[in-house]
């Protein structure tokens, strides 16, 4: 299997020369990042001279920052890497922030085999979608499939996205402001085109970048799934309404609005806070279901794994008779 390498160097670079000065820096890498930590932590000191400080709390996008611990220690600033800024709340950093791309150096692998198979998926008017780190591809991919025959386009999606075609696992508007009738995502996992798949209700080709494997965003089975643990927390008489205190997944309002719906319906509700969730936090309380308010992520993806019911907002309003159950409403941040 071809080893897939990632390019952090030159923003590192990049990024070093303004933080000049600084005394204290703290850095976030996501979980793919954590082998390269080490080199990363040396080459900033090297870089800048300052003391550096690597955040040890997982990362899972731009709505994840560790700028607030890091000021109470007296950082000078965050080097963020892997994700792209959220521009709707740049102004509310902690701390100077600087978001470090990390992208996928190999060549997009679409093979005339690949082709093949997204004609087969697709119709020919597309968009084309992706993640932070395979947008440069996007071009490519588009030249490439209108020698084929498809009709392709990109745009820019709201405010929490920095760049034309990207995807966040809560906000897929980059795919739903284009009028096509199928889309191709650029990348691995499901998480990711299924947000779209289920927010635009038309088929999704993935093609992994690297391998060239192209496959069919299936909903069926997670929407069996998610249906399935719907049905199962409707017994459920103590629920936890969980929420984070991240600028990027803070939703206090929407977390005491579902908790006075559950409190309404004769449930007894607890409000529980916390960075990152996990059902570890929930041992010894006697929780029969949960809400998430944060990231949508947790559901979809830690969901099934949990031993109680995990449901998102959308599906707790199915529960409760406020929403209808179909299509499948996705929880989308604005």
């Amino acid at each position: 299997m071809t080893e897939v390498k990632f390019d952090w160097e030159s923003g590192i670079e990049e990024v070093c020369l303004k933080l000049q000065g600084k005394k204290r820096i703290g850095i976030q890498v996501p979980e793919g990042l954590k082998p390269r930590a080490h080199q990363i932590v040396e080459r900033v000191r090297e870089l800048t001279g300052a003391k550096i400080v690597l955040w040890g709390e997982p990362t899972y996008g731009a709505c994840d920052l560790a700028d607030r611990p890091l000021e109470e220690i007296g950082a000078d600033a965050l080097i963020h890497m892997g994700h792209l800024p959220m521009p709707y709340h740049s102004e509310f950093y902690a701390v100077p922030t600087y978001f470090v791309p990390v992208r996928h150096t190999g060549e997009l692998n679409l093979s005339k085999e690949g082709i093949r198979k997204i004609k087969e998926i697709l119709p020919s008017k597309i968009g084309i979608v992706t993640t932070a780190q395979h947008l440069h591809m996007i071009d490519e991919a588009g030249k490439e499939l209108e020698k084929s025959g498809f009709d392709t386009s990109v745009t820019t999606g709201g405010p929490r996205l920095a760049a034309a075609g990207q995807l966040l696992g809560c906000n897929s508007s980059a795919a739903r402001k284009l009028d096509v009738d199928g889309y191709l995502y650029i990348g691995t996992g499901l998480f990711h085109p299924l947000t779209v798949a289920l927010s635009t209700g038309k088929k999704v080709a993935c093609i992994d970048p690297h391998s060239g494997e192209v496959t069919e965003a299936n909903a069926k089975p997670f929407l069996k799934q998610r249906y399935a643990a719907i049905s199962v927390a409707k017994d459920a008489r103590r629920w936890a309404v969980l929420f984070s205190n991240q600028i990027g997944q803070k939703r206090i309002d929407l977390a005491d609005k579902i908790a006075d719906l559950l409190t309404s319906d004769g449930r007894e509700t607890m409000m529980i806070g916390s960075i990152h969730q996990s059902h570890d936090q929930l041992l010894g309380m006697g929780i029969e279901a949960a809400v998430i308010t944060a990231c949508p992520r947790l559901a979809i993806e830690d969901g099934p794994t949990w031993p109680i019911p995990l449901l998102t907002v959308p599906e707790v309003q199915i529960l409760m008779g406020k929403r209808e159950a179909e299509p499948y409403p996705f929880d989308e941040f604005a």
